[in-house]
């Protein structure tokens, strides 16, 4: 007799979410994961993922292995299943073996409710062995489109899932992700080893949704424009961590509220940047497309790209983080032909040659003093700019090499700033006690340690250097040197926040003669990214066929109306010349004005239907123009 969960998947929704009701297609998906099916749902940004794999993970109890490829991500969910009451751990391919053991031995003691792992930690045999001996009683795989060398943002280390089918061979598959084309959602499938498939598909039209893109050689002053117009909170995309700044200081010098977010910000300052703008408190954040996994904002009004996003698949993620509460929302592009040559300029960075691809590999390897035959699992800051000064090389091309280094499995690159420090306590109650007394000096600290954070004993736990400085009343470096000291002292163990990215070896060092790429392999992922580009530049140059009919063809969806209210849309509606003939003579009641200013009061409107009313005005002598200057004639006005 097939089990009925329908009642007990709502209990756990209402526990420990507070909902009544699940949002569209979420309890299908559970269902059909509880009814032991190998589920792909592809839901779009801000669909509510998560919740279609950490139900019924709680329903079946046991531990359920969450694969995600991003640090922050894992990060924030786990911390928001500890506010749960759910028990949550990460691993990275990041942490040191130490932090691994302890994560796994409470896994396999049942005290791990979600084990978030990366992909790259899969690649390690005994890793997996350890992982078959726990109680795993559920997979899910997110950003599962990473899988797929069709997908925008393939990584070889997701290939090697399907080989937990040997260790859990009863165990049923949950993949998730909010983009994919049909090419990508067979490829998962397959690669998955999906039996007994469901796959459910949520329409990637997004009513509330007005795409918008403008050919703009003013961007700033658009931005202000459109910012005025629309109001509320909104996030403005730009392609480097310098745009960032210098878009926040434009907004503030012009009374908007603005902050940056980038990468390069310590861990602290983007969670502070962050909150500030879930609380409303900021109105404006810029960012790089380092910002907005895992962020559910409801209330975002505009999400402006002030440069041109690599591929349409990422466009539609970032943008559909407008309008999550089901209220109109702006996702406009506003670019110039030069964004677009830079798109193709970039391109040829993109993909090195092999040999220097090999030559970086090379430099690498000898920079971090790898030897040949040894290294696999090795983790190091990856610091691109003194590599680059040693051996003469060109930070872009290293950079982008060893992206296609990680897609043939040397290489994988880590962003382990997105992890805030770390401590976790080594030695007894009674040792720690004794070394109190002895120096009372380290006494604030290890009290407000104790009293801070649970679980010390047990795990490591985050920590913020600055919440704990003004704790012990200690200045930030003093109290850096204290945990550095206690660290050498073997009392704790103390892993500060790196800045730097990490560069992990998935295998033993190679020597080059030996490495082998396969060219064919190297020719189809330049070509593919090289049609992600275009379709980018088509979008941007296509004013004929709806915006979001254009997106929705992009993902094989072809049966949909034209929506009405993007850019395109609007401009093909017929428009009432007298409501123009209207606005254009209210204008000129104010004062004379040149075509320029004119163009400027008519902006929401169509130039060639107002241009139109304009000269049936002039043609009719309703106005006059003295030199650069039309007013109305006030004999006939």
């Amino acid at each position: 007799m097939i089990r009925d969960y329908s009642k007990e998947i709502h209990e756990v929704l209402k526990k420990y979410w507070g909902y009544e009701l699940f949002r569209p297609y979420q309890e299908k998906i559970i269902l059909s994961v509880l009814a032991g099916s190998d589920t792909l749902a592809l839901l779009p940004t801000g669909g509510g993922k998560s919740l279609c794999f950490q139900v019924p993970g709680l329903v079946l109890g046991g531990t359920t292995l969450v694969v995600s490829p991003l640090i922050a991500l894992m990060n924030d969910q786990v911390q928001n299943l500890k506010k749960r009451g759910i028990s949550a751990v990460a691993i990275s391919a990041a942490m040191n073996y130490r932090e691994i053991d302890i994560a796994l031995t409470n896994a396999a003691l049942g005290h791990v409710q979600f084990l978030y792992v990366s992909p790259e930690r899969l690649q390690n045999d005994t890793f997996r062995q350890k992982l078959s001996h726990l109680p795993i009683t559920l997979v899910a795989v997110d950003e599962a489109h990473c899988i797929s060398q069709w997908g925008y943002d393939f990584r070889p280390s997701y290939l090697k899932i399907a080989e937990l089918r040997s260790y859990f061979a009863n165990t049923a598959i949950v993949a998730l992700t909010a983009s994919a084309t049909r090419a990508v959602e067979e490829d998962i499938q397959l690669k998955l080893e999906f039996k007994n498939a469901q796959v459910f598909r949520q329409s990637f039209e997004r009513e509330n949704l007005r795409y918008v893109v403008q050919l703009e050689e003013n961007k700033y002053e658009r931005l202000l424009r459109l910012v005025s117009n629309i109001g509320g909170s909104g996030i403005v995309y730009v392609r480097n961590r310098k745009m960032t700044e210098e878009t926040a200081r434009f907004f503030t010098r012009n009374a908007f509220s603005a902050m940056a977010y980038h990468a390069g910000l310590k861990y602290e300052d983007r969670k502070n940047v962050q909150q500030q703008w879930i609380d409303n408190k900021v109105q404006i954040i810029c960012a790089t497309n380092a910002f907005g996994m895992g962020i559910d904002k409801p209330d975002v009004r505009f999400v402006v790209h002030l440069d041109l996003p690599e591929s349409l698949e990422a466009y539609f993620q970032e943008a559909g983080r407008g309008g999550r509460d089901g209220k109109t929302a702006y996702s406009t592009i506003f670019f110039t032909k030069a964004d677009q040559q830079r798109l193709l300029d970039n391109f040829k960075f993109a993909f090195p040659e092999l040999e220097y691809i090999k030559q970086t590999y090379q430099a690498i390897c000898n920079y971090y003093q790898i030897a040949v035959s040894a290294g696999q699992g090795t983790s190091v800051d990856f610091d691109v700019e003194r590599i680059c000064r040693s051996y003469n090389l060109l930070p872009v091309l290293v950079y982008n090499g060893v992206k296609f280094l990680e897609k043939e499995n040397y290489l994988a690159i880590v962003d382990a700033g997105f992890e805030p420090s770390k401590v976790m306590m080594l030695a007894g109650k009674e040792d720690l006690y004794d070394y109190q007394i002895r120096f009372p000096k380290f006494e604030p600290l290890i009290k407000t340690l104790l009293r801070s954070y649970g679980g010390l004993f047990e795990n490591y736990v985050f920590i913020s250097e600055k919440d704990l400085a003004y704790r012990v009343k200690l200045s930030v470096p003093a109290l850096t040197e204290h945990l550095v000291f206690l660290h050498k002292e073997q009392l704790l163990s103390y892993l500060p926040q790196s800045g730097i990215p990490k560069l992990v070896f998935m295998q033993d060092r190679v020597h080059t003669k030996y490495m082998e790429f396969n060219p064919e392999n190297y020719h189809k992922l330049k070509e593919r990214h090289l049609q992600r580009i275009n379709s980018v530049i088509d979008y941007t140059n296509n004013n004929t066929i709806c915006r979001q009919v254009q997106l929705l063809a992009y993902f094989n969806e072809l049966d949909f109306n034209e929506c009405g209210y993007c850019d395109v849309c609007v401009a093909n509606k017929p428009i009432n010349d007298e409501k123009l003939k209207i606005k254009i003579t209210s204008l000129l009641k104010t004062k004379a004005m040149s075509l320029e200013e004119l163009k400027a009061g008519m902006h929401k409107g169509s130039n060639t239907a107002w241009i139109k009313a304009f000269n049936k005005l002039v043609d009719d002598g309703d106005i006059l123009h003295e030199g650069l200057l039309y007013r109305l004639n006030s004999q006939k006005n």
